[in-house]
């Protein structure tokens, strides 16, 4: 093994002192959740130049060593697509890394496929075949195989040339100042919390919603989400989106009302009923003016839509022009956004707006024109077009 398996404290903190010197190390972990809220963290696995680590979570009490490390800020702690890692170990160690790396969001602005995957990465890269036999592993299972742990320290070990070569690359084109903000927000905290007062928002149906209604989606999914919490079970064991979406539209006065509600299993009903009316009750005594609000997007008119067309291929041709695949310069969300309130769209900061937004402002008030060359869109000042 190139590798140290680590299963205690006095290991963990000797290898953390060992690696404290680094400039840049690699992270990924492997968790469970598909029976819990909260995942377990079942192996984190841990690379530098000269040392690789494979830590055992479940062995281990003492992580203080290892939280130090997240938060040194002279190591650059490199992940792929590392959202959920962060939110995991946020739950876990109550800390985010920082600064961190992130290879998919360098990969994308340096004219790889978008949300390109690891293995994917790295067969560009260094030309390595990751093998994908353990991809359904239950990596909370003691003991764990050799094969099992060497497939793991492989999302680590082939993620350092991955990043000497990204990183170099961002550098010598200039564009490391594209991201550079985006990677600073991955080490926001708020990223990670539990935001409750819009918990609501993502129920599936929640469009058909309206006025009472979205109150008592909003509480019911409040209370869900503490449950779940509380029992460490998964928010859609403790009642499923469509059972809150009818329960709100219903709005039940008794159990006799509440057992019509088809959608919902009886043992649901006889465990939770009373707390389902209470909170429906409770909904109903809550003014108006402070129910929820759907803020529904403003949809564009006819004449709108054929402008956002047009933008939507002047961005074609610009990421041609970057060599960056369209779905990382820009979205019709993004467009759209930008056509009905400029400030909220991406494509007014940043580097999208360096790259992309200012062209196309300059294009909606008339600054510049589209024209076909040789088959291909171009875009001209207006006095070359006419």
């Amino acid at each position: 093994m190139d590798y140290q398996l680590i299963a205690t404290n006095e290991a963990l903190a000797d290898y953390c002192d060992r690696i404290s010197d680094a400039s840049y190390c690699a992270i990924d972990t492997e968790f469970v959740r598909e029976k819990t809220y909260y995942p377990l963290l079942s192996l984190i696995q841990i690379a530098t130049e000269n040392h690789m680590a494979c830590i055992d979570p479940l062995a281990i009490a003492d992580f203080s060593p290892f939280v130090e490390l997240l938060q040194n800020p002279d190591i650059v702690k490199v992940f792929h697509s590392p959202d959920q890692d962060l939110e995991v170990l946020y739950q876990q160690y109550g800390t985010v890394p920082a600064p961190v790396f992130d290879t998919q969001l360098a990969a994308a602005v340096l004219g790889f496929t978008h949300q390109i995957s690891y293995a994917e990465l790295v067969f560009n890269i260094t030309g390595v075949q990751l093998e994908k036999k353990h991809t359904r592993a239950d990596w909370s299972r003691r003991p764990l195989s050799s094969s099992e742990l060497d497939y793991a320290m492989d999302d680590v070990r082939y993620l350092l040339p991955v990043y000497r070569q990204l990183n170099q690359s961002l550098r010598d084109k200039n564009r490391y100042s594209w991201i550079e903000q985006d990677l600073a927000n991955l080490s926001i905290a708020s990223n990670y919390q539990i935001d409750t007062d819009n918990l609501w928002k993502r129920l599936k149906g929640i469009q058909k919603l309206k006025g009472l209604e979205l109150q008592i989606a909003h509480d019911l999914s409040i209370w869900r989400e503490k449950v779940a919490q509380q029992k460490n079970r998964p928010k859609r064991w403790i009642a499923a989106d469509d059972w809150i979406i009818e329960i709100a539209r219903k709005n039940p006065a008794d159990l006799s009302e509440l057992n019509s509600i088809k959608a919902i299993p009886e043992k649901a009903l006889t465990r939770n009923g009373k707390a389902w009316l209470e909170l429906v009750s409770e909904a109903g005594t809550v003014d108006a003016c402070r129910w929820p609000d759907p803020h529904r997007p403003k949809k564009l008119d006819a004449g709108q839509q054929a402008l956002a067309d047009c933008l939507m291929a002047l961005c074609r041709e610009i990421a041609l022009e970057n060599n960056i695949a369209l779905a990382t310069l820009v979205t019709r969300r993004d467009i759209d956004s930008l056509i009905l309130n400029r400030k909220a769209s991406r494509l007014a900061h940043g580097w999208h707006f360096e790259i992309a937004g200012q062209q196309l402002l300059e294009f909606i008030h008339g600054q510049s024109c589209i024209v076909v060359q040789n088959g291909q869109i171009k875009r001209l000042p207006h006095d070359s077009g006419n």
